[in-house]
C-alpha cells in the first residue's frame, strides 16, 4: 500500500469517526469528543509549525528541505489543513505551473499563471495543436491535477483558452444514465 493510499484510508476513518461522535446522544459526550480532537489538532499544528521555524533557521539545507517538505503532495495537505505551509498558496501555484510547462510542449500547449485570489486559480493555455494525440480535456485534466496537488485548498480552477468540449463524439458512459432514464420513464408511462 503506498503513502497516499494509506494517507485516505486513515483521512476517511477520521471522518467516519466524526459522524460516528457528532451523532452521539450524549452531549456531555460528545462535546468532550470533539474538544478533544480540537486539543489534538491544536497540538499538531503547534508542532508542525515549529517544525517549519526551525527548518528556516537552518540556512540553504533548512530552505532545501522546507521545499521538498512543501511539494510533497501528502505534508502540502496536513501543512494547509494546519495553515502553517512554508509558502503562499501563489508561491505553489506557480511553481506546479512552471513544473508541467514541460509535460504542456508534450501536447503542443502553453500555460500562463493569470492569477490566485480566494482560491480560486485563473490559468490561460494556449494549444497550437493536438501532441502526442491528446485532447483538450486531458491537458486540461493536467493542469487541474498539478494545481490542486500544489494547492489543496483550492476553491476553483478557470481554465480560459481551451474550449469545452462539445458535439460530435460522446462518451458512452455519458449516455447510459440517460438512457436507463429515458427506459424508466417509457416503463412508467405505459
Amino acid at each position: 500500500m503506498t503513502g497516499e493510499q494509506e494517507f485516505q484510508q486513515r483521512t476517511e476513518e477520521i471522518d467516519r469517526l466524526v459522524q460516528h461522535v457528532n451523532e452521539l446522544a450524549d452531549d456531555d459526550a460528545r462535546t468532550t469528543a470533539l474538544e478533544l480532537l480540537q486539543a489534538v489538532m491544536d497540538l499538531h499544528g503547534a508542532g508542525f509549525a515549529r517544525m517549519i521555524e526551525v527548518l528556516r533557521e537552518c540556512g540553504d539545507a533548512g530552505q532545501t528541505a522546507l521545499k521538498k517538505l512543501g511539494a510533497d503532495p501528502l505534508l502540502c495537505g496536513l501543512m494547509v489543513l494546519y495553515e502553517v505551509h512554508p509558502f503562499t498558496m501563489e508561491e505553489r501555484v506557480a511553481t506546479a505551473v512552471e513544473m508541467i510547462r514541460p509535460r504542456l510542449r508534450k501536447h503542443e500547449a502553453q500555460i500562463e499563471l493569470l492569477g490566485v485570489c480566494d482560491g480560486v486559480v485563473r490559468v490561460e493555455i494556449h494549444a497550437s495543436g493536438h501532441g502526442c494525440h491528446s485532447s483538450p480535456d486531458a491537458v486540461r485534466e493536467q493542469v487541474e491535477q498539478a494545481i490542486l496537488e500544489a494547492a489543496p485548498e483550492t476553491t476553483q480552477i478557470v481554465v480560459e483558452g481551451i474550449p469545452i468540449a462539445a458535439g460530435g463524439f460522446v462518451p458512452i458512459n455519458m449516455v447510459q444514465p440517460a438512457l436507463k432514464e429515458e427506459r424508466r420513464y417509457e416503463k412508467s408511462s405505459a
